[in-house]
């Protein structure tokens, strides 16, 4: 079994309508990235949640912790808080865990 850390916690109300979704398109597919131990999701916290809702085990894009990414196109990129825009795998994961809700999908 894969451990994998979702970056937020979910609004009841999304979640519903991401699991009614989710019942006819199946298995979504979420970017993560391969800490070892676990996986760190970079994205999808609603589907995440969803997909283990509904017994089912996302398709991942994993990304190696020393790959280099663009974060300005995540939703959760914020240029406040990010000095820069592009950053190791590695390191935007540790900062994504450190700030994430507790609890793994």
């Amino acid at each position: 079994m894969t451990t994998i850390y979702a970056i937020h916690g979910t609004d009841p109300d999304k979640l519903a309508q991401v699991i009614d979704e989710m019942r006819s398109l199946g298995a979504p597919t979420i970017e993560v990235v391969d800490c070892g131990d676990y996986m760190q999701a970079l994205e999808g916290s609603h589907r995440l949640a969803a997909a283990s809702a509904l017994g089912l085990m996302p398709a991942m894009i994993i990304h190696e912790q020393g790959e280099t990414l663009d974060v300005t196109g995540y939703d959760w990129f914020d240029e406040a808080n990010w000095s820069g825009q592009e950053y190791t795998a590695g390191e935007v994961a540790g900062e994504l865990f450190s700030a994430a809700p507790s609890g793994a999908l």
